[in-house]
């Protein structure tokens, strides 16, 4: 296996517990786990990783010639998780052995020692030597339920420094200083600032295979967010880490996850963006009298650029069903393809660029790294011009997609990010299928979790009315907050409010019946004790007027556990 891009580094500090664990079972002994603990501030990023989908998550364990069953799951007693193996099957890396004969060995020692007197004099041997020994796991961003693992010391013995800290990235070593007990982790998605990560991801993966991406989904659901992440990964070219699992030493590199200069367009369509903005138009020249001049617009701008030396260019077309992207287009429509791209060793399919008669020049930021600014008279599209747009599908406004410009793009549907949302508001991965039992004492935690499985259930019944285009976003909860429960409540009320109650009263528009639905309330409820209750008319009002839903605002209600009961009544079926 080649090189691959990294999405988690998990890092345990090896000192008596870690090696107790790893060391094997002794009967009678303290000697007495198979796993590893993880502290509260590392157990939410190896859930991310792993994929929390119940009690307890099975994955594997690989290092180069073997692997070993692994299982995560939460502790019982407190807030942190437990990586385990079979009983006294710890991943050869993180014990103890002759590291002259094993290969997997990084730490000596005798590993068979049958008393616990015995084992704990190993470690007292491990531990005079000062190697400052380190066990880590590695999750590959495009592997499911694998860790990689392996050893590292900072003061390796004679003949095994290629074990130290110093050859792991800066990042890994900042880390492990930092580290004085216990387990971290290092998260690599496109840099700490990236927000929707795993689009991203996905979208970059993607454009590996497709010149052409076009992402759809309601609002809210982080489309606009990935798309200023990929700009920011284009322009900042930050470093990515790479992980070779099959090799022991030499197994970590750094590399820009966009490979050359990148330059990057971000454009919003709307009614008024045409051809002649996109593509190529006259526009009045500076001088004397009325003089129209052909000038080259983003497109060719940009397929310029690109067209010599090792560039990579990006266009974001944001909001793409707003204007008349086809005739945006235009005959450029004919250069999308993949196979219509222009490569070094393939000439690609060209159309007579507009105004070929007249002088055209691009802007001198726009210049080919031959220096030259004139477009050919013959337009090509280069495979490395990148175009990813968005659309909101729940916008019924404006014209569907043409299906000749639809084609030409990766589609990707982007719906509600529950993980993401989880992410943001620090909790580990909910269960949402469970039932949400409701505590004798409310936590910020449990109210976070009650926003999470709220905007689900929600989903999940508009799902069933209207279809996956109507879902709501998880960034209507983005904003949720709070050091004490009443806090978060009272920001989960606002959110509620002003977004999800907003925007569920826009969808369903004189459409109360759906829109209580939609909200777990019951057709014969008249009681405010609920997100809404029905106002029946009566007198004269009633032979005429229908019943109408009221939706009361919760951040107007003074306790705090009433909005709580009032939310909590939403997940009931």
């Amino acid at each position: 296996m080649a090189f691959e891009p990294v999405e988690a580094v998990f890092i345990w500090k090896y000192s008596k517990s870690p090696f107790s664990a790893c060391y094997g079972r002794l009967q009678g002994t303290k000697y007495s786990k198979d796993f590893l603990q993880s502290p509260a501030e590392q157990f939410p990023e190896i859930d991310r990783s792993l994929g929390w989908e119940s009690d307890q998550i099975e994955f594997e364990y690989r290092w180069p010639g073997g692997s070993r069953p692994g299982y995560w799951r939460h502790s019982a007693a407190d807030e942190r998780g437990q990586l385990a193996w079979p009983t006294s099957q710890a991943p050869d890396p993180w014990k103890i052995g002759d590291p002259s004969t094993q290969e997997a060995i990084t730490f000596p020692g005798n590993a068979g020692a049958l008393t616990e007197q015995d084992a704990d004099t190993e470690f007292d041997k491990l531990d005079a030597l000062n190697l400052d020994p380190y066990i880590i796991a590695v999750k590959l961003r495009e592997q499911d339920k694998i860790l990689h693992v392996r050893a590292c010391v900072k003061q390796p013995i004679a003949g095994f420094e290629m074990r130290g800290v110093a050859q792991l990235p800066g990042i890994l070593q900042a880390a492990i200083n930092g580290l004085s007990a216990g387990g971290t982790a290092v998260r690599l998605e496109l840099g700490s600032a990236s927000r929707a990560p795993t689009l991203t991801n996905r979208i970059l993966k993607i454009l590996e295979q497709e010149p052409n991406v076009l992402l759809v989904g309601p609002p809210g659901t982080g489309k606009t967010v990935a798309l200023e992440d990929l700009r920011a990964a284009f322009e900042r070219n930050s470093l990515q880490l790479l992980f070779d699992p099959d090799k022991w030493d030499n197994n970590w590199r750094e590399s820009p996850p966009i490979a050359g200069e990148t330059k990057v367009i971000s454009l919003v369509f709307h009614p008024s963006y045409s051809y002649e903005n996109f593509v190529a138009g006259l526009m009045p020249s500076t001088g004397a009298g009325l003089n129209l001049k052909a000038q080259p617009g983003p497109l060719i701008s940009l397929a310029h650029w690109a067209s010599g030396g090792d560039r990579q260019a990006l266009i974001i077309l944001d909001e793409f069903n707003r204007g008349s992207a086809a005739a945006i287009f235009g005959d450029t429509l004919a250069l999308l393809d993949r196979d219509k791209r222009d490569t070094s060793s393939r000439p690609g399919a060209w159309i007579t660029r507009p105004f070929p008669d007249d002088m055209m020049e691009v802007a001198d930021e726009f210049r080919r790294s031959d220096a030259v600014n004139v477009p050919d008279r013959h337009l090509k599209l280069p495979l490395n011009v990148k175009i990813v747009a968005a659309m909101n599908s729940t916008d019924r406004s404006v014209a569907p997609i043409d299906a000749a410009l639809r084609r030409r793009f990766a589609m990707v549907s982007v719906g509600p990010d529950y993980e993401t949302l989880e992410t943001r508001l620090g909790l580990p991965r909910v269960e949402l299928n469970a039932d949400f039992s409701v505590p004798t004492e409310w936590t910020p935690e449990k109210v976070r979790e009650l926003a999470v499985r709220l905007l689900a259930k929600v989903n999940d019944r508009v799902l069933a009315i209207l279809g996956t285009d109507f879902q709501l976003g998880h960034a209507l909860l983005w904003h949720v907050s709070g050091d004490t429960a009443e806090d978060v409540t009272r920001t989960l009320a606002h959110a509620f409010d002003e977004r999800v109650a907003a925007t569920l009263r826009m969808t369903f528009i004189d459409e109360d019946t759906a829109l209580a639905a939609a909200l777990g309330i019951d057709d014969d409820h008249v009681d405010d004790d609920h997100v809404g209750y029905w106002h029946r008319p009566t007198g004269k009002l009633a032979k005429v007027a229908q019943p109408r839903l009221v939706l009361p605002q919760l951040a107007k209600i003074n306790s705090y556990l009433d909005v709580l009961s009032r939310l909590g009544k939403v997940l009931r079926d």
